[in-house]
C-alpha cells in the first residue's frame, strides 16, 4: 500500500461566515502563490517511518456505497472514486486496482473520511481537491494536493460537509475552472456557493451568488447540487464566463447561470419539470455542458439515494436559452441521477435511474443527444442487455438476486476509451468494455472495485488452525453481514445471510463451530457446526422478549455451550446446553455483565461488571467473585493458549493481566498511557507466551497499533501516523496461526490487516 502524507495547514486568520482564508508564511505576491506550488516550509508533513510492518486489508471487495466515480479528462487512466465513510480512493494505473489515499485521517478527525466532492484539475492533473466531511455537525475541510494525492493541505471550513448524509449522490459540487485553475467553486450544503482564486489555499463566499437552496430532506440540507462550466465561453487563461450551479429548492426555478464569471446571477427558467403532478418540485441533481453547447442534467423528487420516485433527465440549449425533455421512455417512474457526457463526443451520453427497488435500477446510453437510447434492460421487456462477471467478489449474488445494482448515483464515461464506463452502486462498482456496441451486443459488465474497502466491521475472529474445513478467519459487519474468510487475500464466495450480527465467536478447541446473535426482523442467535457453511437457528430463546435484541454470545471451548448476555437492558446472562431446546440464566452475575469464555477449558465461563470478575467452573451453572477492579469501562480477552488467562483494557488505566486460577490482578507497564483495546497472536517461538496487540499509546509514542512480546512489560508501535484508517473501532485481534499478523476493526476502511514484511 503505498504511502499518504496529510499536510496540516494551520490557519491563523479569523473566519467569519461570509470569507475566511489560510494564512501563509510568504505574502501573496509570492512565487508559491502565484503558480499554487505548495511549499515544503509552509505545511507539516508527517514522515513514513520503518517500523517493519506492512498494512494492507482483508480482501473484500467494495461492501459501501460508492457515489461518484471521476476520471480526469486530460491525463488517460487518472480517476478517482469517493465513498461515503471510507476516505478517497485513486486508481493505480499499472495494477487496475483503487488505492486509499486519506488513510492519513487519525480518529481524532474521522469526520474527514467522508468524501463530499472530488474535483480533478483538467489543466494541471496533478492537482487534486476533496471536500471532506462525514457529517454537517462538525466543520469540513478541503484537503488539496498538488502531486496527485501524495500529500495534502487541509483548508479548514467554517462549514461543515455531509459526506454520509442524504444528497451524498448529487454533484460534483467541486469543480474546477477548466480556462483558470486556479479557480475552484463549491456549492455547500447550507453556505451558499464558495470560490477559491488561489488554487484552493483561501476560499470567499461568492456574496452575489442569490442562494443557499434551502431544500431539507429528511433532516438535512441539500444545499447547491453541481457546478458546471462552458468551457467555449472564455480564452484559455481567463476565467470561465458561463457556469451553471445547481440548488435544491422547494420552490422555484432551480438552476442558476452567470455569464460574466460569477459577478452576477440569474435563475434559468425551466417551465417543464417546475413541478411535478402533485406540485413537488423536482430538484437538480447533477449537471455537465457537452462540447456542442448544451447543459444536460439530471432531476428527481428527492434527491436521494432513497425515495427518488420520480425524475426528468433535460437538455439546456445554452445560446437559445431553450429546454428539451430528453427523458428515456421508461414504463416505470423513478429519479435519475448518475450523468456522464462524454468530453470527446458531445452527443454520448449516460444516464443512471435511482430507486427502481420493485424492477431494477438502469442505466441508459444515447448517442444522439438524448434522441433515442439504449439500455442495460429493456423496460419492456424486462430482459437483460447486459452480461455481468463478479468472479471479483461473488458474495455480490445477493441470495442469487444478483442485479445492475441500486444507489446508483454516479457513472463515468472513460474521456480515453468510450467502451468503458465505471458507476458506483450502493456496494460496489461495476464497469464496462464494450460500451459502443449496445445496440448490436449485450454489454459487458464486470466488477472494478478491486482495493476499495468500505465496510463497517462488528467483531472477526482467527481460528487457532486452518485445515481444509477451517476459513482463516471469521466476521461480521454492517450492511453485508459477514463472511468465513477461507483466503484473507481473495473476496469471500458468499455472506452469512439477511441478518446484521451484533456479536461473534468460535469454539476455542475446534474452530468448526460458530455463534452469532443478530438483532434484526426475528432477531435470535446461530450456531454452525460445519465452520459457517451453514447456519441453525437456536430452538428458541429464554423469553419471547428477548427477540431482536442482539447483545454478546460466546461459545465453550469445546463448542457445546452457549454463552448470551442479551442486548436488553436488565437482562442476566444465560447459557443453554443444547443448543436452545432449555436455558439457565446466570443469577450469580449482574444483568448487563461483559461476557467471556476460556478457550482452553470449556467449564471455564467469565463475566465482568462495574469492576467486578466473575469466574463459573461448571459451565455456567454457577458462578463466584474472583477479583474486584477500580475500573468499570474494560475490555478483556480470554488467551486463547493458556487456560485462565485474561488480558484487560482500561482506557486511559493501560493494561492488566488477571490469572483467575490465583486472582492476580496486576499493571503491565507504566509505559502504557492508553489502550482501547486489546488481542492475542501468535508468539514468534513456539512455546513463548502468546504476542500482545494493543490500539492505545505507549512510551509517549502517539495513538496507533503497539506489540508486546514478553507478556506486556514492553511494547513497539508496528504503525504510523501515515496509516491510521479514520474511525478505527476498538477491536484488535493477533492471528494465532502466523506470528506478526493483526486484524484491526474499522468504520468504513473495512478490516485493516497488518503484516511483517518480507
Amino acid at each position: 500500500m503505498n504511502i499518504k502524507k496529510l499536510i496540516a495547514f494551520v490557519c491563523a486568520a479569523a473566519m467569519t461566515v461570509a470569507s475566511f482564508a489560510g494564512c501563509d508564511k510568504k505574502d501573496s505576491g509570492s512565487s508559491s502563490q502565484a503558480d499554487g506550488k505548495i511549499e515544503q516550509e509552509d505545511y507539516y508533513n508527517p514522515q513514513p517511518e520503518e517500523t517493519g510492518w506492512e498494512w494492507g486489508n482483508v480482501e473484500i471487495v467494495g461492501g459501501g456505497f460508492v457515489p461518484n466515480v471521476i476520471y480526469n479528462p486530460t491525463e488517460e487512466g487518472l480517476a478517482y472514486a469517493r465513498t461515503d465513510i471510507g476516505g478517497a480512493y485513486k486508481l493505480n494505473k499499472e495494477t487496475n486496482r483503487w488505492e486509499c489515499i486519506t488513510d492519513f485521517i487519525g480518529g481524532e478527525e474521522w469526520n474527514l473520511m467522508g468524501i463530499e466532492s472530488i474535483a480533478t484539475d483538467p489543466v494541471e492533473p496533478n492537482r487534486l481537491y476533496l471536500a471532506a466531511g462525514t457529517y454537517t455537525t462538525g466543520n469540513g475541510a478541503m484537503l488539496v494536493s498538488d502531486d496527485y494525492g501524495e500529500n495534502f493541505m487541509k483548508v479548514d471550513l467554517p462549514f461543515g460537509n455531509g459526506g454520509n448524509e442524504v444528497g451524498r449522490g448529487a454533484g460534483e459540487r467541486l469543480q474546477v475552472d477548466p480556462n483558470d485553475n486556479s479557480i475552484i467553486y463549491f456549492g455547500t450544503r447550507n453556505a451558499g456557493l464558495y470560490k477559491s482564486t488561489d488554487y484552493g489555499r483561501t476560499w470567499n463566499q461568492v456574496e452575489s451568488f442569490p442562494t443557499d437552496g434551502g431544500y431539507v430532506e429528511s433532516g438535512f440540507s441539500i444545499g447547491l447540487t453541481f457546478v458546471a462550466f462552458d468551457k467555449s465561453s472564455s480564452e484559455s487563461g481567463e476565467a470561465t464566463k458561463t457556469i451553471f450551479v445547481g440548488a435544491a429548492k422547494n420552490t422555484g426555478n432551480c438552476i442558476y447561470r452567470s455569464d460574466d464569471a460569477g459577478e452576477t446571477w440569474t435563475e434559468v427558467e425551466n417551465p417543464m419539470s417546475a413541478k411535478t403532478e402533485d406540485n413537488s418540485t423536482l430538484k437538480p441533481v447533477k449537471g455537465e455542458v457537452s462540447g456542442d453547447g448544451y447543459l444536460y442534467t439530471t432531476w428527481s423528487y428527492k434527491v436521494g439515494p432513497n425515495e427518488a420516485m420520480k425524475g426528468a433527465v433535460q437538455k439546456y440549449n445554452i445560446k437559445e436559452g431553450t429546454w428539451e425533455e430528453i427523458t428515456p421512455d421508461l414504463l416505470y417512474t423513478c429519479g435519475y441521477s448518475g450523468l456522464s457526457v462524454n468530453p470527446n463526443d458531445p452527443q454520448n451520453i449516460v444516464v443512471t435511474t435511482l430507486c427502481l427497488w420493485a424492477v431494477v435500477d438502469n442505466v441508459f446510453v444515447t448517442y444522439d443527444g438524448g434522441k433515442t437510447w439504449d439500455s442495460f434492460w429493456d423496460p419492456e421487456t424486462e430482459e437483460a442487455n447486459y452480461t455481468l462477471d463478479i468472479s471479483e467478489s461473488e458474495w455480490l449474488d445477493w441470495q442469487g438476486q444478483l442485479k445492475l445494482g441500486w444507489w446508483m448515483t454516479g457513472v463515468a464515461i472513460n474521456p480515453f476509451n468510450p467502451d468503458e464506463i465505471m458507476y458506483g452502486t450502493g456496494a460496489t462498482i461495476f464497469g464496462t468494455d464494450n460500451l459502443t456496441k449496445i445496440a448490436s451486443e449485450p454489454v459487458n459488465l464486470s466488477v472494478r472495485a478491486m482495493g476499495i474497502e468500505e465496510t463497517a466491521i462488528f467483531d472477526f475472529v482467527s481460528p487457532n488452525y486452518l485445515d481444509e474445513d477451517t476459513p482463516e478467519l471469521y466476521s461480521i459487519m454492517g450492511d453485508i453481514y459477514g463472511f468465513r474468510h477461507d483466503d484473507v487475500s481473495a473476496a469471500p464466495k458468499e455472506h452469512f445471510g439477511d441478518f446484521k450480527s451484533t456479536s461473534l465467536d468460535c469454539a476455542g478447541q475446534d474452530y468448526h463451530y460458530v455463534v452469532r446473535a443478530t438483532d434484526e426482523d426475528s432477531g435470535t442467535i446461530y450456531y454452525s457446526t460445519d465452520a459457517a457453511k451453514t447456519w441453525q437457528e437456536v430452538e428458541s430463546l429464554p423469553d419471547e422478549s428477548l427477540e431482536k435484541s442482539g447483545g454478546q454470545v460466546k461459545l465453550s471451548a469445546d463448542g457445546k455451550t452457549i454463552f448470551w448476555q442479551s442486548g436488553m437492558a436488565g437482562v442476566r446472562p444465560y447459557v443453554t446446553y443444547d443448543y436452545g431446546k432449555t436455558w439457565t440464566e446466570c443469577s450469580d452475575v449482574p444483568a448487563g455483565s461483559n461476557i467471556e469464555t476460556d478457550k482452553v477449558n470449556p467449564n471455564k465461563f467469565y463475566a465482568a461488571y462495574d469492576g467486578f470478575f466473575y469466574m463459573s467452573e461448571d459451565g455456567g451453572k454457577t458462578f463466584k467473585e474472583i477479583a474486584n477492579f477500580l475500573v468499570s469501562n474494560i475490555t478483556y480477552e480470554a488467551c486463547s493458549d493458556t487456560e485462565g488467562d485474561l488480558w484487560i483494557a482500561t482506557g486511559a488505566g493501560g493494561v492488566y493481566y488477571l490469572d483467575t486460577s490465583t486472582g492476580e490482578l496486576a499493571a503491565t507497564s507504566k509505559d502504557i498511557q492508553d489502550c482501547d483495546a486489546l488481542g492475542l497472536g501468535k508468539a514468534e517461538k513456539d512455546g513463548d507466551y502468546m504476542t500482545i496487540y494493543m490500539i492505545g499509546e505507549a512510551n509517549n509514542e502517539g495513538h496507533g497499533v503497539y506489540m508486546s512480546q514478553d507478556k506486556g512489560v514492553t511494547w513497539t508501535r508496528i504503525n504510523d501516523d501515515t496509516e491510521m484508517w479514520g474511525n478505527v473501532n476498538s477491536n484488535i485481534s493477533g492471528d494465532p496461526k502466523t506470528f506478526g499478523r493483526c486484524y484491526i476493526s474499522t468504520n468504513g476502511r473495512g478490516i485493516i490487516m497488518g503484516n511483517i514484511k518480507e
